[in-house]
C-alpha cells in the first residue's frame, strides 16, 4: 500500500514516521500547470478563436486584426491570472517544504519498545512506552449542494505526563484502508521488524524522470501503450516544464525534516537482544487474537466491529 513516503528511516532499531519529498514533483506540476494552461488560452486559444470570427464578420476585417486585437488583451489577463496563480503555487510549494524542514520525525524504537515525539517548536522528547500510544481513524462529511463528500484523517495521541498534556499527531488520508495500512504497517515493525513492513520511501529527483520516461518508451515498444498515450505524455510534461518539477523535488529533499538533537543518540543505539522490551500478556493475547481472526478470513474492520461508511460518519 502506498503510504505517501512516511516512513523516512527504517531499520532494526528504529522507524521515523515523517515527510519525504515524495510528492513533491506531483505538487510542482500542479504548480506550474495552471499558469501555463491560461498562458496559452489567453495567448493563443482566444485570439484564434475570435480571429475565426473575421469570417463570418459583415465587415470583413481580416483574421489578423482580430487574433492581434485579443493578443494585446490575452498578454494582460495572462498576466493577471496566470501571475496569480503562479505566486499561489510557488507559495504552496515553499511553505511545504519550509514545514517540514522545521518538524521532526516521530521515532518508533522497537528494541525498547518507545515512542519519541517532538512537538512543534519544541527541543524537549517527550517519550512514552510503546503500548500507550493511541491511534484513530476519523471520518467528516460535508455536503457542496450536489453530493455528500467525506474526508478521512488518520490520528494519534502522545501522553506528556510531566507537562500533563496530550501532543496530536494528525495526517489526511485518501481512504480509511489508506489509515489502516500506514497503522497496520507500524505496528507489524514494531511486534516483528522490519522485513515486515514497507521500506524506507525512496528519493524523488530528474532520475525519476528519466526513469518514467524509459518505461514509457519500452511499454510503447512492448505495445502497453498507444500512440495517442506517448504523445499525451509528452504534452503533459512540456506543460508542466518538463523535468523542472524534478529538480522542484531535489531541492526539497535537501531540506529534509529537521533532525532529532545529540540527546536522543544514545536511545536509538541498538541494544542487545537480553535487553529488548517485552511485550504485556495482554497484547500477547489481543495479538494471538486478531492473527487467529485474520486467519479465519476477517478483517480489520469486522473483527472490531467497527463502521467507516459515510451514511455513520
Amino acid at each position: 500500500m502506498d503510504l505517501g513516503g512516511s516512513f523516512v528511516e527504517v531499520n532494526d532499531t528504529y522507524l521515523d514516521l515523517g515527510s519525504s519529498n515524495l510528492t513533491k514533483s506531483f505538487q510542482a506540476r500542479l504548480a506550474v500547470s495552471l499558469p501555463t494552461v491560461v498562458a496559452i488560452v489567453c495567448l493563443l486559444v482566444l485570439p484564434t478563436l475570435m480571429g475565426f470570427a473575421a469570417f463570418i464578420n459583415p465587415f470583413g476585417r481580416s483574421f489578423w486584426f482580430y487574433f492581434n486585437d485579443f493578443f494585446e488583451f490575452g498578454i494582460s489577463l495572462a498576466l493577471w491570472c496566470g501571475g496569480g496563480a503562479a505566486l499561489i503555487g510557488l507559495y504552496a510549494i515553499i511553505s511545504t517544504t519550509r514545514n517540514k524542514a522545521r518538524a521532526r520525525p516521530i521515532r518508533f524504537n522497537r528494541q525498547r519498545r518507545e515512542v519519541c515525539y517532538f512537538p512543534n517548536g519544541s527541543d524537549e522528547a517527550v517519550i512514552q512506552p510503546w503500548e500507550d500510544t493511541v491511534a484513530w481513524i476519523s471520518v467528516s462529511t460535508g455536503f457542496t449542494g450536489v453530493g455528500v463528500i467525506s474526508s478521512y484523517t488518520f490520528g494519534m495521541a502522545i501522553d506528556n505526563p510531566k507537562a500533563d498534556t496530550v501532543h496530536f499527531f494528525t495526517q489526511e488520508v485518501m481512504t480509511p484502508a489508506h489509515a489502516l495500512g500506514k497503522w497496520e504497517a507500524i505496528r507489524i515493525y514494531m511486534e516483528k521488524g522490519p522485513e515486515f513492513c514497507p521500506g524506507k520511501a525512496p528519493y524523488e529527483g530528474r532520475h525519476t524522470f528519466d526513469k518514467k520516461r524509459q518505461d514509457m518508451h519500452e511499454e510503447y515498444q512492448h505495445n502497453e501503450r498507444s500512440a495517442l498515450d506517448v504523445g499525451w505524455w509528452y504534452l503533459t510534461h512540456l506543460i508542466t516544464w518538463w523535468r523542472f518539477p524534478y529538480w522542484v523535488a531535489e531541492w526539497d529533499h535537501r531540506f529534509g525534516m529537521k533532525s532529532l538533537p545529540e540527546s536522543i543518540a544514545e536511545w536509538s543505539k541498538p541494544l542487545p537482544p537480553e535487553q529488548w522490551g517485552k511485550p504485556s500478556p495482554a497484547l500477547k493475547e489481543q495479538s494471538a487474537k486478531i492473527e487467529k481472526a485474520f486467519a479465519q478470513g476477517q478483517d480489520f474492520m469486522t473483527y472490531f466491529k467497527a463502521n467507516l461508511n459515510e451514511s455513520n460518519a
